[in-house]
Order: structure tokens, then C-alpha cells, then sequence
């Protein structure tokens, strides 16, 4: 699993790193992305390329989002 943790950047970084990280990403990669809110234009992106993702806010201000290639693969079994 790749992390990327971007609680601490302004935007535009942010939604630019995950983006890049996104588009290096293998099919049997994963990454999570730990942010201070939901990032719904990246959700557009990934989806709009092939991407998955799962989204959950696991505490107040904290967001883990689980993003894969892989059609095949749970992202289930990410959830925190």
C-alpha cells in the first residue's frame, strides 16, 4: 500500500499529489490518501480514468480514502 498523507498541505497540493500518485498507480497497487476533508474532485478524476475508491471519515477533520485500479479488488477490506 502506498500512503500519502496530505492533512498538513494547502491547496492545490493536495489534490495535485494524489492525482500524480494515481497515475503511477499499477493495477495491483493501492494507495490511501489521509486528508483533512473529501476530496470529491479527485473522486471525479479517478473515476473518470478507471480509478476505485473508498471514502470514510474515520475521525472529526480525518479522511482516509482507499484508491485502486484493480476492478477486482474489495476496497472493503481497506475500510479502517
Amino acid at each position: 500500500m502506498i500512503l500519502l498523507d496530505v492533512r498538513e498541505l494547502d491547496h492545490p497540493l493536495p489534490l495535485e499529489m494524489a492525482v500524480d500518485a494515481f497515475k503511477k498507480l499499477s493495477n495491483t497497487e493501492v494507495l490511501r490518501l489521509i486528508h483533512r476533508r473529501e476530496p470529491v474532485p479527485l473522486f471525479e478524476i479517478v473515476a473518470k480514468n478507471g480509478g476505485f475508491y473508498l471514502s470514510q471519515e474515520v475521525s472529526d477533520g480525518v479522511w482516509h480514502i482507499t484508491i485502486t485500479r484493480n476492478p477486482h479488488l474489495d476496497l472493503e477490506q481497506y475500510r479502517v
